[in-house]
């Protein structure tokens, strides 16, 4: 059964559901005392240690794509298209009446 919830919070006492990102003192449930505590997988807590907050570089990368892509979208769906300039040539009348 997977809960997202304790990616987040590495301890949770499974008698009254108090969440924390730290051990409980003593191995107890400070909120109610009991030793009912559960803690996930070594590898998820080791997951959330090692995970690293964004670098300046990814966050520009990220802002340039979301630029670009809210360009395209304007360009495509919302600027109004501008008239093309319709040729003013002379063409010859024709010479011939053809009325029907």
């Amino acid at each position: 059964m997977y809960q997202p919830e304790l990616l987040n919070m590495p301890y949770l006492c499974k008698d009254c559901g108090n969440k924390s990102s730290q051990k409980f003192p003593q191995g107890k449930c400070p909120a109610c005392g009991s030793f009912n505590i559960k803690t996930p997988p070594k590898s998820t807590r080791q997951a959330i240690k090692e995970k690293e907050p964004k670098t300046l570089i990814e966050i520009v990368i990220l802002c340039i794509l979301w630029a670009v892509l809210g360009y395209g979208f304007w360009n495509k769906f919302i600027k109004e298209s501008t008239p093309t300039a319709v040729s003013t040539s002379k063409q010859s009348a024709p010479s011939e009446n053809i009325d029907f």
